[in-house]
């Protein structure tokens, strides 16, 4: 994959989960782009696979609960 490829993939939201919990997460937070999610740690592109995966944030609440409050305002 070229590298300029890579923002055309972090704009996408179609691409597939790699698990359940992922996609609750992105489901529960489904206003924020996956860049958004990215940037925060909540998931990871893999961008060879075209998935989206855990973050290292993944299990961080406060991480979930800002973003989510975001939202609400």
């Amino acid at each position: 994959m070229r590298k300029s490829d890579t923002p055309a993939i972090a704009a996408r939201s179609d691409l597939p989960s790699a698990n359940e919990d992922v996609a609750k997460l992105r489901l529960e937070l489904r206003h924020r782009s996956l860049k958004e999610l990215e940037e925060a740690g909540l998931v990871r592109l893999d961008r060879q696979e075209q998935t989206v995966k855990k973050g290292p944030k993944f299990n961080d609440e406060k991480t979930r609960i800002r973003l989510y409050e975001e939202e609400l305002y």
